[in-house]
């Protein structure tokens, strides 16, 4: 199964520079620093087939990852869910994306709530640099608002066939290696927030055949699968 999706051109976005600004005697490494891995999905003539049914794909949290990835999934045609807990969340967040995400993901101008022009960024140590200092008269850095930006995207992935589910993802069984059906499924266990069941919410569980964790910093889904330690930093803005 192959998909393709063309995302509309936007003129005037600022290029990303061949040079990345670093923050001295900060506690946190940058974000461009973190290491990138790449992994590849290989299918052939003799790969396993599904009988009957389309790939089932859960994706777990509703952020601007989960959202994107769930939308491009239910484009190609896959059977998609969505697992977000607050779809109402005014998230605590830095809150800046880089202008050339307008374009690559066709988000509307104005989504964007704010054009900041100069930004202080203080890091844990108490040092403070100055943000915006090389913009050019018609460059800004745009601002968005979480719980804004979070929504229209999952409203995009549900308008082309994702099912947004409000629930708490709790942990997943994985299929054991050497399984007879190769075909095993993943399931997982989530609480559904629908209001029937008040602030409790109702256990349930879901299978499916790829679990996508797009769940932060603090992830389930890699505690799952015990991905081990990692870098993050945490920004928030005043």
């Amino acid at each position: 199964m192959t998909s393709s999706i063309v995302f509309k051109s936007f003129t005037g976005l600022r290029h990303s520079s061949q040079e990345h600004p670093k923050v001295l005697h900060s506690h946190t490494n940058p974000i461009s620093a973190f290491p990138y891995r790449r992994f590849r999905i290989k299918a052939s003539k003799s790969s396993p087939k599904l009988q009957n049914r389309n790939l089932r794909v859960a994706v777990i949290g509703g952020g601007p990852a989960g959202g994107s990835a769930a939308e491009t999934l239910a484009k190609g045609g896959i059977e998609t869910y969505l697992i977000e807990r607050k779809l109402d969340n005014c998230k605590p967040c830095g809150g800046a994306i880089p202008l050339c995400m307008v374009g690559e993901f066709d988000l509307p101008l104005d989504i964007i709530d704010r054009r900041v022009t100069k930004m202080k960024m203080i890091s844990p140590s108490n040092v403070a640099v100055d943000i915006g200092q090389t913009l050019k008269p018609h460059e800004y850095i745009g601002m968005v608002r979480r719980e804004v930006l979070d929504d229209y995207l999952r409203e995009r992935a549900s308008t082309n066939g994702a099912k947004v589910i409000n629930g708490l993802f709790l942990k997943m069984d994985i299929p054991k290696k050497g399984s007879e059906n190769i075909n095993s499924p993943y399931v997982l266990h989530y609480t559904e927030y629908d209001g029937k069941k008040g602030g409790t919410g109702e256990r349930k569980t879901l299978e499916v055949d790829v679990v996508i964790g797009a769940d932060g910093a603090n992830s389930r889904v890699a505690k799952s699968i015990d991905a081990g330690d990692y870098d993050y930093a945490i920004a928030f803005q005043v």
